[in-house]
Parts: structure tokens; sequence; C-alpha cells
């Protein structure tokens, strides 16, 4: 693959292909790199303006490197963007001559008889410019082709519109394609494949369809059979429902994947499980203030058959605080216009996790904290009376639910516990 220098590289062999051609035609013919300018160059009499007015991504190779990061995020292969570049040529001369006519018949004859630019063009090209002497297009794995453009008048003025107060000259559009231009971050070599499979005996095949999950149900403990929507977050204490097909096994284990505390095995109980359902209570005990955190888990089912291991898919799990006690009780007196905010929370808040207060119409940072045990304290500034309002904290983008489930009739409803007062 190529380096950056590739397009100015293209641009540079091109200019060269364009001044052979025009010479031929027309005696002290130059090119001239740029935009159309309102003015000639300088001792400029008959010449070929060369713009690359356009460049664009390569429809065919735009996704050929994907992906380039593995699961972990680490490079797999280098990144290459593949570019096709559009040039437009505008030939200048004396009219009465037809010389820009002229060196626009060679032009496009030369580019016609030769439209690919021979690793030698490119090599000589990056060489006769100091600032492209470490271009390394010529050992691309792709030729780069030239192609005339097919605009019509209403192209060709829009073009020519760009260029501000630029009068219109006798001119020709090309596309270059294609350039790769790869990046050189360093990439990590794969180890060797030693073999394929238990004791090397290539893929197994598995008769059967593959175990799915479809859908998880949030509730509370008692109402799992009452016909209420599934709750958006989940907290400790909570019950996970998970819907699928063909998840029976001898034995079935969740995975729950978090972005900070890495993945929990969790095995399901045959009282709790079968083919198209699995039921989990999330831990609610000393235990899980420190095992779970607030954030968003990954979750799949591990089913065991005969020996065999089936992974299903994942599903996203937003799991949320569940805010336990609010200091000082209702009313909240302020303080010189302030008020001030203690609460616990289980789980633990991790030390670097970033708790938002959501009260109202505010948003409110927690102070800093030294240890994942100790308190939320928010402290908001200016804070103005409020009336029962209901308590959000938002952890790792999952909000606490101030939510509790009534019996009769059976419905949520917000928890008075969790709505603060201020006078």
């Amino acid at each position: 693959m190529s380096n950056s220098l590739a397009v100015a590289t293209v641009t540079a062999a091109l200019a060269t292909l364009i001044q052979n051609a025009a010479q031929q035609a027309v005696s002290g013919a130059e090119v001239v790199l740029g935009r159309p300018q309102t003015a000639p160059p300088a001792n400029a009499l008959r010449w070929v303006q060369l713009c690359l007015y356009q460049v664009t991504p390569n429809p065919a190779l735009r996704n050929a490197d994907l992906p380039t990061r593995d699961p972990s995020g680490r490079i797999s292969q280098r990144p290459q963007i593949a570019l096709d570049l559009h040039y437009l040529l505008a030939f200048y001369g004396d009219e009465t001559a037809f010389e820009a006519q002229r060196m626009l018949g060679a032009v496009a004859r030369d580019l016609h008889a030769h439209p690919i630019l021979t690793r030698q063009a490119v090599h000589n090209a990056a060489l006769s410019h100091a600032p492209l002497n470490d271009s390394n297009l010529d050992q691309a794995p792709e030729l780069v082709r030239l192609m005339p453009l097919p605009l019509n008048l209403d192209e060709l003025s829009k073009l020519w519109s760009v260029f501000f107060q630029t009068p219109y000259a006798l001119s020709i559009a090309y596309r270059a394609s294609v350039v790769l231009i790869e990046s050189d971050d360093a990439v990590n070599p794969a180890p060797p494949v030693l073999q394929r499979g238990q004791d090397d005996r290539g893929v197994e095949t598995l008769l059967g369809r593959f175990p799915r999950l479809e859908t998880i149900r949030i509730g509370f403990a008692d109402n799992r059979d009452v016909p209420l929507p599934s709750l958006p977050n989940a907290w400790p204490g909570l019950v996970l429902t998970f819907g699928g097909q063909d998840l029976q096994g001898d034995s079935v284990t969740l995975r729950f994947q978090h972005p900070r505390l890495g993945s929990r095995d969790v095995a399901i109980p045959e009282a709790d499980r079968d083919a198209t359902s699995l039921r989990f209570t999330l831990p609610d005990d000393a235990a899980a203030q420190t095992d779970w955190a607030a954030g968003l888990y990954e979750v799949a089912a591990i089913v065991s058959r005969d020996g065999t291991e089936r992974t299903t898919n994942r599903l996203s799990l937003p799991l949320a605080i569940r805010v336990d006690s609010i200091l000082p009780a209702n009313p909240v007196a302020r303080a010189a216009g302030d008020a001030t905010l203690t609460m616990a929370a289980t789980p633990q808040v991790l030390t670097e996790q970033a708790p938002l207060l959501l009260l109202g119409d505010r948003e409110v940072a927690a102070q800093a904290r030294i240890n994942p045990s100790d308190p939320l304290v928010f402290v908001i500034e200016n804070a103005a009376p409020l009336s029962l309002q209901p308590v959000y904290i938002r952890v790792d983008g999952v909000d606490s639910l101030p939510f509790a489930f009534l019996d009769h009739p059976p419905r949520y409803a917000f928890a008075d516990s969790q709505r603060v007062t201020i006078v």
C-alpha cells in the first residue's frame, strides 16, 4: 500500500504526462498546478491548468479493509482508504492559432492511449520533486487508471462557478482511480494456527438449531406473573426473564459482561429454566455491592448439551443503582441558597464512574469520593424550592428508577422514599 504522499504523487505524474503531450502539439506549452486564475501565470503564454477539485471514496474498495480491529479494539490490520481523484484540465493559448484546442486534442489522445500511470512514471515523478521522494505509490498493488468524466453543460457550469470571478476556459475533466492510502499504525502479528479443533480434527459440525436469546423482561420479584410492562432498567433484587429459543440443555450459564468489571458467569438452576425462557434474580446481598456495578451489561447464555457448549447471541442489559436512602429527610432546608443531598446506593458506585443527580431541570455532578463505599454527596447550588420531586441518579448513562410496585391494582408508581422536597 502507499503512504499519504500518494495523492500528490498522482498529480505530479499526471502533470508530466500532460506536459509531454501538450508540448508535442504546441511548442513551449507548460503545466500549471492549482485552480484556474483570473490572470495568466507569470511568463506563461500557453499552458494547461491542472486542478484537483474533488476527492471521493472509491465505491468498490471503500469497505475492503473492514473490520480493522478485533473485539478488544486492537488493530488487526492496517486501515486503508481508497480514493478517487477528480481533476480539471483547462487549456489556455492563442485562440487564433487554435493552441488551446490543439493541446486538448493531444492530451486527450495520449491519456486515451496510455490510461494507466505506470510504476516507472510514478517513480520518476516522485524522484523529480523533493517533497515526494518518500512516496511509495509505485509499489502499490493497484495501478492508477485515468478516465475522462463526461460532464454535461450543467455540471461543467457548476464546476466553474466554484472558481469565483474566473472566466471559463476550454476544459475537460478526468478521474484517477484508485489511490490506496494505508496508515502507518503498528500491527501485532497474529499467532500461527497450530491445529484446527480438538486433536486437529478440523471444523466441528453440530446438528440442530442454535440457542438464541430474543427478549429480556425486567420486573419485581413479587409480580413475575403479573402482566405489567418490563421496566426499562434493572437494579439489584429485580427478576430478569430471558425469552428465546432452544435454551434447553444439561446446564445453562448466563454470562454478564461489564466494560469495567469484566465477565461474570451465573449458573441457572433447572427450576428456573426451560426451552424458551431463563429466570434470574439479580443478587441483593452484601457481596452484590462489589460484585456488580451500574452500567450497560452484555448478556449471553452458554448452553451445554452432551459435552458441547453453544453460546447464544448477546443482549444489552442496563443496570442502574438503587437509591437506598436520601439524607436529610424531607423537607430539605437550603443553606445560603444551596441544598445538599447525601445518598446511599446499591451497588456501590465505582470511583472511576461519574454519577449525576437529575432533579427537575437540574443536572448536578457528585462530589469527589475516595472509596467506592463512600456515600454520594450532591450540592445543588442556588437550589429552587421543590415539592416531592422524583430523584434520578445517572451512572454510565443508566438512570435509576424511583419506582415501586403496588398490589391493588397491580401497577408501578413513584416511590415516596425517592422524592425530594426543598424549602
